[in-house]
């Protein structure tokens, strides 16, 4: 089963107001890649950039002014996002980010579970005293932009493949299962 990770950076602390996405995917055999980054404009009711957030992503609104609306992106997302099981680094407030902007755009949220990774992070790794990403990057020798999207994607999607590694389980439903990880799914949340 693929895994797919999912980064978004937000304008403001609507989690509606999506500015970034980036989309990792391994595939059954272990292949990694980045599969998808976009810029997106948010929707008129939540789009002011408040300086907090360019302070953290460096995304400001002239950087979006052309970028595709996220209805443009949603047709792009929704096909790899159901190929496999989701996954994030603190998943709620990407999910959260996900199902708002769906939400906020009257387009279905999509049917995907997903798993966190600071918990599996957690769960894998116990003896270390932070599991932030760029943490967990630092200690599994995992090169991260932080706060790019497709960095942090890729960032959250190395931490699985590095936990499957040190468990020595490369099926995705077996680690959750031996971790004793539960998937979410996305409706529910």
């Amino acid at each position: 089963m693929n895994v797919i990770a999912i980064d978004f950076e937000t304008a403001n602390r609507n989690p509606a107001s999506v500015c970034s996405v980036g989309i990792s995917v391994m595939d059954d055999y272990g292949v990694v890649e980045e599969k998808y980054y976009s810029l997106i404009q948010p929707e008129e009711n939540v789009s002011a950039f408040d300086p907090f957030n360019i302070r953290i992503h460096g995304i400001h609104p002239k950087d979006v002014e052309k970028a595709p609306s996220f209805k443009e992106v949603y047709e792009e997302m929704v096909p790899i996002l159901t190929s496999g099981m989701v996954c994030a680094h603190n998943a709620r407030f990407d999910m959260m980010c996900l199902k708002a902007a769906c939400e906020n755009n009257n387009l279905s949220v999509p049917d995907i579970h997903y798993f966190d990774t600071v918990l599996l992070s957690r769960k894998v790794y116990p003896e270390l005293e932070h599991h932030r990403l760029n943490d967990m990057c630092d200690y599994l020798g995992i090169a991260l932009n932080h706060h790019n999207a497709m960095s942090d994607s890729m960032g959250c999607l190395l931490i699985t493949a590095k936990a499957m590694e040190a468990m020595d389980v490369y099926e995705i439903e077996e680690l959750l299962k031996a971790v004793r990880i539960r998937p979410r799914n996305l409706k529910e949340l």
